[in-house]
């Protein structure tokens, strides 16, 4: 499997303004993601056109950690781990 980052250019049919929206999509290979950009898009678009598909990274789908943001220090510490005073 593959992880796709997609960018996906059409004309909201809502709004009818040109609206520009990411999407990350998780498919067997490029055909399949496509497909899914599409089929998901598509009905939100006039006439079903979407003007343009930028992929703007694709990655192999592997276990582990995708994102770990910064430390913090939290307003409350969790009661049953609480340090002693």
């Amino acid at each position: 499997m593959v992880r796709y980052r997609i960018t996906v250019y059409y004309e909201d049919k809502a709004t009818n303004t040109r609206v520009a929206q990411n999407v990350v999509a998780i498919a067997a290979d490029d055909r399949a993601a496509l497909e899914l950009v599409k089929s998901q898009i598509g009905p939100e678009a006039v006439g079903g056109r979407l003007a343009a598909i930028h992929v703007a990274e694709k990655a192999p789908v592997v276990p582990g950690i995708v994102y770990r943001g910064d430390p913090y220090i939290p307003f409350r510490w969790p009661s049953s781990e609480a340090p002693g005073k």
